[in-house]
């Protein structure tokens, strides 16, 4: 998958090849879990990668309990909203303020995440449900104790 977009500063196309990156970060309770990050290399004609054009995506360091977000960083990436129009996620209409910036927080489409993400993005899901499914069955255990079940 490709995506052109136009040069901020310059008005230039550029061509640009999203992948799936994984790094740290926590949950509330200090458990170590894996966040979703998007890199743009940018590609020749020949869709030969030349060199890593940006990190779409920033990351405040806490854990995302939507699956397939991730907070947009509009202040290095002002090109973003481009991206849009490629249908490849949708503005959650949520964002985070950090200093004088606003970063949107982004819904990714599986499919899209699937396609550029491979293995990354298969132990970023996986990890992810497997989570949640403890989450639900915990508050669930919770919530029979407090009935009293």
């Amino acid at each position: 998958m490709l995506f052109e977009i136009t040069e901020y500063y310059t008005g230039e196309k550029i061509r640009l090849k999203p992948r799936v990156e994984l790094y740290d970060t926590r949950d509330y309770m200090g458990k170590q879990m894996t966040g979703l990050a998007i890199v743009l290399d940018e590609v020749d004609q020949n869709e030969n990668v030349t060199e890593q054009y940006a990190v779409l995506t920033v990351s405040f360091g806490d854990f995302l309990t939507m699956k397939n977000c991730a907070f947009i960083d509009t202040n290095n990436c002002p090109f973003a909203p481009q991206l849009l129009s490629d249908k490849i996620a949708q503005d959650t209409g949520h964002s985070k303020i950090s200093g004088y910036c606003e970063y949107p927080l982004w819904v990714f489409k599986e499919d899209f995440l699937k396609e550029i993400g491979g293995e990354k993005y298969e132990q970023y899901s996986e990890q992810f449900d497997a989570y949640m499914r403890r989450e639900m069955s915990e508050d669930d255990m919770k919530m029979d104790e407090m009935c009293g079940m």
